[in-house]
């Protein structure tokens, strides 16, 4: 089993168990103090001003109750929060911040190559879109590049925070891959084990895409 995936399924026995035994505090300010010792760990090195981004949207999503996918829930949560918005890019500059992520985050090199779909697996606007970036160089400029990046680590992390409670809600049989739970750099690595490097762009065009929609 990956180490990451067993660590989180391990913590998160741990976390039902608190909230179960902890009645009498609020499962918000549990759920809050759970994430952010992850933060603490995962993102030591990053900013103090990309923590406390983290945290706000951490704030904002605990509470929120959604009955939507993971990626349209953090879409939501980091629209209200931040009101950012995406710069215009290319599949190649969502690229070169997977390659970038997986190398930082997992000390693994990939080829810098992908296919791209011609017959891409989303709905026919999703499609349209994706094929309209999918082609051509990068166009993203430096300061452009970083706001892309924040803005897709802050999507990923969020993704997580519903990940997991879901997790806590569900009482049935349903399976979370590590490629939804993980530490988020291995959660990128496990897309492309699982799949292909070209999935894992996909999924990211797709958070972008679910972004777009609050505009």
């Amino acid at each position: 089993m990956n180490a990451g995936y067993k660590e989180w399924m391990e913590n998160i026995i741990k976390l039902r168990s608190s909230i179960q035994t902890l009645k009498s505090t609020d499962n918000v300010k549990i759920l809050e103090h759970f994430f952010t010792q992850a933060l603490e760990s995962e993102f030591s090195l990053e900013s103090t001003k990309f923590k406390t981004t983290l945290k706000q949207l951490l704030s904002a999503a605990v509470g929120h109750i959604s009955n939507t996918t993971p990626s349209q829930s953090a879409a939501f949560i980091l629209k209200k929060v931040t009101n950012a918005s995406f710069p215009k890019f290319r599949l190649t500059d969502i690229r070169n911040y997977a390659v970038f992520n997986l190398y930082m985050r997992c000390g693994v090199t990939v080829d810098t190559y992908f296919e791209r779909f011609s017959s891409p697996p989303g709905d026919s606007v999703q499609n349209e879109l994706y094929l309209k970036v999918a082609h051509g160089h990068s166009v993203c400029n430096a300061e452009e590049t970083s706001t892309l990046a924040d803005l897709l680590t802050y999507m990923q992390f969020l993704k997580r925070v519903f990940v997991v409670k879901q997790m806590l809600r569900e009482t049935g049989n349903t399976v979370f891959k590590p490629s939804q739970l993980n530490w988020i750099g291995f959660m990128m690595l496990e897309t492309v084990q699982e799949f292909n490097f070209s999935m894992l762009i996909w999924n990211l065009f797709v958070d972008i895409y679910n972004y777009q929609l609050f505009l």
